[in-house]
Parts: C-alpha cells; sequence; structure tokens
C-alpha cells in the first residue's frame, strides 16, 4: 500500500518549514478533535472510530516531535500530555473492540458456540463501559479550551532568523528518527517487550514519513511505507492475540466469570498459539537482509537529498 496522500501536505520541498509545520499541526490536532464524539458515544455504530481518534492522537504526537524545535516549549508539552491522555483513555475499548468483534464473528465455532456468545454479551457491556474514559477527556479539554489552544500554539510556531526550508529541516529531523528506530530494530524479539518496543517506534517512523514526505523520491517512499506498514501488520496480529489471551487470563479469575470459566481457558490457549505464530512468523520475515535492504534505502536516499 502505498503512502496516502491524505497526510502529505506539501510535495513541495522548497517552501518554508515553518508554514509545513502550521499546516501539519492544523490538520492533525483537527483531527483528534473530529474523531473524539463518536469515540466516546454510548452505543458506537462505527466500530473503527476509537482506533480512529487513537491514530489520530499518534500522528499528532509524531507532528508535534517532528517539528517540536519551532514550536513554544510549554504549549507543545500540554498538547503532547493530553494527547497521551486521550490514546490511554481510549486503550481499553480498543482492546475489547477488537476482542468484542472477533468473538462474534466466530460464535459458531467448535470450540463452545453458546459459552461464546455468552461470553461476547459479557464484553459488549465491558466495551459500552468502556467508553466513559473517552467522554470525560473530551469534556476535560472542551472544559481546558482544546480549539482555543490550537490557535494559540500555530501563532506561536517560530520562524527564528533564518528560515530553513522544508526540505533541508525533514532531512536532518529525520535521520535521528532513522537511526532510533534501527536500533531498536536489532533486539532478538524473544519477549513481549521488545516486540512492543519494536512496534512503536515503527509506528513513529511510518508517521514521520509522512510528515516529511518531501524528502523521499515517490517509489523509495512507497517501498519504504510499504515495508513499515507490514511490520505493523504482523506486530499488530501479535499484539491483538496476546492481549486477547492475557484478558482471558485475567476474566478467568474473576468471580462473575465462573459460568465463562472453561470457554475463558480454552480461548486463552488458542490466543496465546496465535500470538506465538504471529511472533514466529514476523522474526522469519523481519531477518537480516531485510533490515539491512529497508536502512540502506532509507540512507541512500538521504545522502542524496544531502548533496
Amino acid at each position: 500500500m502505498k503512502l496516502s496522500s491524505a497526510w502529505i501536505v506539501v510535495e513541495d520541498g522548497q517552501r518554508p518549514a515553518v508554514r509545513v509545520a502550521v499546516r501539519t499541526l492544523r490538520k492533525r490536532l483537527d483531527a483528534v478533535w473530529r474523531e473524539f464524539p463518536a469515540a466516546g458515544a454510548d452505543h458506537p455504530r462505527d466500530a473503527d472510530s476509537v482506533h480512529r481518534l487513537r491514530v489520530a492522537t499518534r500522528r499528532a504526537l509524531a507532528a508535534i516531535e517532528a517539528f517540536g524545535e519551532l514550536l513554544p516549549a510549554r504549549q507543545a508539552e500540554w498538547f503532547t500530555k493530553r494527547l497521551r491522555k486521550i490514546r490511554r483513555s481510549a486503550g481499553e475499548a480498543r482492546d475489547l473492540d477488537v476482542l468484542t468483534d472477533r468473538l462474534a464473528g466466530a460464535t459458531d465455532a467448535p470450540s463452545g458456540g453458546r459459552g461464546r456468545r455468552r461470553l461476547v454479551a459479557m464484553l459488549s457491556k465491558q466495551r459500552e463501559e468502556s467508553r466513559k474514559p473517552i467522554r470525560a477527556q473530551h469534556e476535560r479539554l472542551l472544559d481546558a479550551d482544546w480549539l482555543g489552544r490550537v490557535e494559540r500554539l500555530l501563532a506561536g510556531v517560530s520562524s527564528g532568523r533564518r528560515q530553513p526550508t522544508f526540505r533541508e529541516y525533514a532531512r536532518r529531523r529525520f535521520r535521528p528518527l532513522m537511526q532510533r528506530f534501527f536500533s531498536v530494530a536489532k533486539a532478538k524479539l524473544r519477549d513481549t517487550e521488545d516486540i512492543h518496543a519494536l512496534r512503536i517506534e515503527g509506528k513513529r517512523l511510518r508517521y514521520a514519513m509522512e510528515i516529511f514526505a518531501a524528502v523521499f523520491p515517490t517509489r523509495v517512499r512507497n517501498r519504504c511505507y510499504d515495508a513499515l506498514e507490514q511490520l505493523q501488520k504482523t506486530l499488530g496480529e501479535f499484539t491483538d492475540h496476546a492481549t486477547a489471551a492475557d484478558r482471558f487470563r485475567r476474566l478467568a479469575h474473576e468471580r462473575a466469570s465462573a459460568s465463562n470459566r472453561e470457554i475463558l481457558q480454552r480461548l486463552r490457549l488458542e490466543e496465546e498459539a496465535r500470538a506465538d505464530e504471529a511472533r514466529k512468523a514476523f522474526v522469519h520475515w523481519w531477518d537480516a537482509s531485510r533490515r539491512r535492504a529497508l536502512r540502506r534505502r532509507f540512507q541512500q536516499t538521504l545522502r542524496k537529498e544531502s548533496a
């Protein structure tokens, strides 16, 4: 899948970096605010609304990090903290969305159709409850004048005495993000913490590519973006199964889940097996040759831009 033009603010690398910063931040902060109402709804009609809110917060955080040296520090810190709170407030809801929808689509499975339907009903109630922290965050940010703060943040973007072009700025800022990703990518990926760290850095690098797209020739950036998306897809499968297994384990120990204990234990074992399969598939795909090829593409492009 090629990088979507929906998140590319400019293709012209000769524009002033400050102008690109303002347009990028506005687009991404507006996306967060736009997704709030549907994500916090009592009875969600759109199953992807919480996912879109979490992705929007990650993209906004990536933009604040990318243009950090141009932003007023105190205001940038305020948005960073609030965006992280938004993302955390939606974490439980997103996990329940994924798990409930997957189980609802498999209620006729051999491993306990009736038990699964009973479990889906229980998780659906928890799913509705999980929207409350999202609504609470929305109300707090309304009171804190989110929209007014966005305007003040953008008005405070510093132009400095010398305005670098977006291409110059992007090349300088992208390099350390790339180096951070590949330093994490060298891990052996033996445990959940290593996998989670790589997944997070992969997301950061992918969202940075969307911001700094002007640095990369279209063909190169699409190939790099495809590799990062494949990384996210495979690691996402591992995370979803590992998260589900952990939830089933915790639910099985709750007194209210006594009637579902057998199906919960069975599902936990299934999810653990699938998580292990996903981890092995990723390790096989993410070999040293693939890592070197991806790093080489990034480095060659940055060297060409420096010439």
